[in-house]
C-alpha cells in the first residue's frame, strides 16, 4: 500500500509539471501565472545565495515559491511587490542534492497558475581531502617550511606536481607560485590530468617558492593546499677550520682538524649536509660528516690539504686549500772535516760535520756537535770521558782551547752530532773516532852515495852523505843505523847493520843532523843501502813510515873493469848507470 501511495504521488507531481499555466480571472480580467526572471539554469550547480526574480507579475497579489527535493514540494517563501518581487535564497538551507523550484501566482485568493523552474544542483560542500605532491625531491618532503622539498635541477629541467581531491562536482584546479617565467595552465575544466609537468627552460639556479594548489568545484567553491619547494644548484662555502699544525715544517703523522662549520654557509640553499677533505695528491675525497672534524694521514712533502662543504642535494662547493709541509725523516750526517790531531795542538780546534736533510733542511740552531775521548776508537760512547760533552750548536764549531792535547797521545777524539731538522725530527749520528798522533816526526831530508859503481875489494869504498831532520825540536837521543842487503835477495834475507850511531840528546834541537858514512863493497854485485832512524820505534812519531832512506851501489869485478880500460870514464859511467837502473827495476823489493 505504501509503494502504491508513492507511485501515486510521483504521478501527481509529473502531471502538475505538465499542466499548462492556468490563467485566472481576477477583478474582471485574466491574470497570467508568474514566471522566473532569474534563477537556477538547467543543470546548474550552485552554492550560497541564489537570487530569485519573479517576472510576469501583472495583476498578482503575490507568488509562492516552493522547492522540490525529488520527493515532495516544500514551501520556501511568498514573494510580493513589497520585496520588489525579489528573493535571495540561501542554498545552505537544504542539503546538497538535486532540486527544482516552482512559482504559483495568487490574485484575490485565487491561484493564477504554476510555473516550474529548471532542475539544478545544490553543492555547498567545498572540495576536500586535497592531495598535493611535489614529486621526487632530492631532499625534504615539502609539507612544511622546515622540510622544504629541495631540487638540484638544471635550468632546463622539469618539476612535476600531482594532485587529487574529493568533491561530487570537481571542476578544475590551478597551480601558482612556481619558478618563473610564466605559470602553469589550469588543469580542467573538462579533462583533468591531475598533474603538472612544469618546465620553463630557464629555471633559476637557486631560490624558494611556495606552490599553491587551488581546487574548484562547479559551484565555484574552492580549497587550497600549499607546499614548499626550492631549487639549489649552488655549492656551499666551507668554514675556516682549526688545524693541529701550522704552515711551517712539521713531522706530524696526522692532521687533526675541526670547526669546518665555523663560517660555513649555503646561503638560501638546501643547507649543509657535511664536509669533505683530501690531500690534493689523492683522487678521492673523504667525508667527515656534519660535525666538521676529523683526522687525515699525512704524507711527506709540501702538501695541499683541501676542505669543501656538501649541501643536502649533493652540490659541492669550492675547496679551501691549506698548505702543510711534512718531513718524517731526520737529517743524515756525512763526513767530518777535522784537522790533523797531534799533541802539539794549542788553542781552539775547528771542526765541521757535513749533514743534509732532503725536505725541511737542517736546523742549525738546534743541531749540536758533541765530543769525548776514547781509548781504543771502538763503540758509540767515549770511554775515557764516560759521556758526551757539548761543543756548540750548528754544523761548525770549535773544541775548547782548554783541552791539553799534549796528554792525549794515542787517544781518540770521538765526535758525534745531534741532528735536528726544521720539522723537529732528530737523530744522533754514528760516532766517528779520530786518533791523536804525536806531533814529533823524524825523516830523512837527504841521503845519497858519492858513486854508484866501485871496484870490489878493500878499496871499494862508497861514501854516504845524509841529513836527518825533525819537524820540531827534540831533546832526546836517537839511534841511527846504516844497513845493507844484497839487491837480489829474497824475503828471507835480513838487512845487515854496518854501523850504529846514537845521537846524543839535543842533537836535533836545531831540527837537523848531518851525518857522513862509509861502506866498503868487498864483493862484486849490486847492494841496497838503508839508513834507518829509531828502528825500534821507541820514539812516538806522527809518521813512522818516513824513518828509512834507501840507496843503491855496485861492486864491479876487476876483470870486467880491466876489459873496458880503453873506454873513456864518461862512457863507462853511462853504461854502468844503465845497468844500475835495469837492476833496480828487476830486483826483489824485500827489506
Amino acid at each position: 500500500m505504501r509503494r502504491a501511495g508513492v507511485i501515486v504521488a510521483i504521478v501527481a507531481t509529473l502531471m502538475l509539471a505538465l499542466l499548462p499555466i492556468v490563467e485566472v480571472t481576477a477583478k474582471g480580467g485574466k491574470v497570467a501565472a508568474p514566471t522566473f526572471g532569474t534563477g537556477p539554469s538547467s543543470g546548474e550547480v550552485l552554492a550560497g545565495s541564489v537570487t530569485i526574480l519573479v517576472s510576469t507579475t501583472s495583476g498578482l497579489d503575490g507568488a509562492s515559491l516552493e522547492i522540490f527535493d525529488g520527493t515532495a514540494w516544500s514551501d520556501v517563501t511568498n514573494i510580493t511587490s513589497a520585496s520588489s518581487w525579489l528573493y535571495n535564497w540561501d542554498s545552505s538551507s537544504v542539503s546538497d542534492g538535486n532540486y527544482q523550484f516552482r512559482l504559483e501566482g495568487w490574485a484575490s485568493g485565487v491561484s493564477t497558475g504554476v510555473t516550474n523552474g529548471a532542475n539544478f544542483v545544490v553543492d555547498n560542500t567545498v572540495p576536500s581531502s586535497l592531495a598535493f605532491v611535489t614529486e621526487n625531491p632530492d631532499y625534504g618532503d615539502g609539507l612544511a617550511i622546515s622540510t622544504r622539498a629541495w631540487y638540484a635541477i638544471p635550468s632546463t629541467g622539469t618539476l612535476s606536481f600531482t594532485w587529487n581531491a574529493t568533491d561530487t562536482n570537481l571542476d578544475h584546479a590551478t597551480l601558482t607560485d612556481v619558478p618563473t617565467p610564466g605559470s602553469p595552465s589550469n588543469d580542467g575544466p573538462g579533462f583533468l590530468a591531475h598533474r603538472w609537468d612544469w618546465s620553463t627552460g630557464s629555471f633559476p639556479s637557486q631560490g624558494t617558492w611556495d606552490p599553491v594548489l587551488t581546487v574548484y568545484d562547479a559551484a565555484g567553491l574552492s580549497s587550497t593546499e600549499t607546499r614548499y619547494i626550492g631549487i639549489d644548484m649552488v655549492g656551499p662555502t666551507v668554514g675556516t677550520p682549526t688545524l693541529s699544525i701550522n704552515s711551517d715544517w712539521n713531522n706530524a703523522q696526522n692532521l687533526v682538524f675541526s670547526n669546518l662549520f665555523n663560517g660555513a654557509s649555503d646561503s638560501s640553499g638546501s643547507g649543509i649536509a657535511g664536509y669533505e677533505v683530501r690531500d690534493s695528491a689523492d683522487t678521492t675525497w673523504t667525508s667527515v660528516g656534519i660535525g666538521g672534524s676529523g683526522t687525515l694521514s699525512l704524507q711527506e712533502g709540501v702538501r695541499t690539504i683541501q676542505f669543501r662543504a656538501v649541501d643536502n642535494v649533493g652540490n659541492r662547493g669550492t675547496s679551501s686549500d691549506y698548505t702543510v709541509k711534512i718531513d718524517h725523516v731526520a737529517p743524515v750526517a756525512g763526513g767530518w772535516l777535522v784537522p790533523e790531531l797531534t799533541t802539539a795542538l794549542t788553542g781552539t780546534v775547528g771542526i765541521t760535520v757535513q749533514a743534509s736533510d732532503a725536505l725541511s733542511g737542517v736546523d742549525s740552531t738546534l743541531t749540536k756537535i758533541q765530543y769525548g775521548f776514547d781509548s781504543d776508537g771502538v763503540g758509540q760512547t767515549p770511554d775515557i770521558t764516560g759521556s758526551w760533552i757539548d761543543v756548540g750548536y750548528g754544523l761548525t764549531s770549535s773544541l775548547s782551547s782548554s783541552i791539553d792535547w799534549s796528554t792525549k797521545q794515542g787517544q781518540f777524539l770521538s765526535l758525534r752530532t745531534v741532528l735536528v731538522d726544521n720539522a723537529s725530527n732528530s737523530d744522533n749520528s754514528v760516532t766517528q773516532h779520530f786518533m791523536v798522533f804525536p806531533s814529533l816526526d823524524l825523516s830523512w831530508n837527504s841521503a845519497s852515495v858519492d858513486r854508484l859503481v866501485v871496484r870490489a875489494g878493500t878499496e871499494g869504498k862508497v861514501n854516504v852523505t845524509s841529513t836527518l831532520v825533525s819537524n820540531e825540536g827534540y831533546s832526546g837521543s836517537i839511534v841511527v843505523r846504516l844497513q845493507t842487503a844484497p839487491a837480489d835477495r829474497n824475503n828471507n834475507v835480513a838487512w845487515t847493520t854496518i854501523e850504529t850511531r846514537t845521537l846524543p840528546p839535543g842533537s836535533l834541537s836545531d831540527l837537523q843532523e848531518q851525518m857522513l858514512w862509509t861502506i866498503t863493497i868487498l864483493n862484486p854485485g849490486e847492494i841496497d843501502i838503508r839508513l834507518t832512524a829509531d828502528s825500534s820505534d821507541s820514539i812516538s812519531e806522527r809518521d813512522e813510515a818516513n824513518n828509512d832512506a834507501y840507496m843503491v851501489a855496485q861492486g864491479a869485478d876487476q876483470k870486467m873493469v880491466g876489459s873496458v880500460a880503453s873506454f873513456s870514464p864518461t862512457l863507462l859511467m853511462t853504461i854502468l848507470a844503465g845497468l844500475y837502473f835495469g837492476l833496480q827495476i828487476s830486483r826483489p823489493k824485500s827489506e
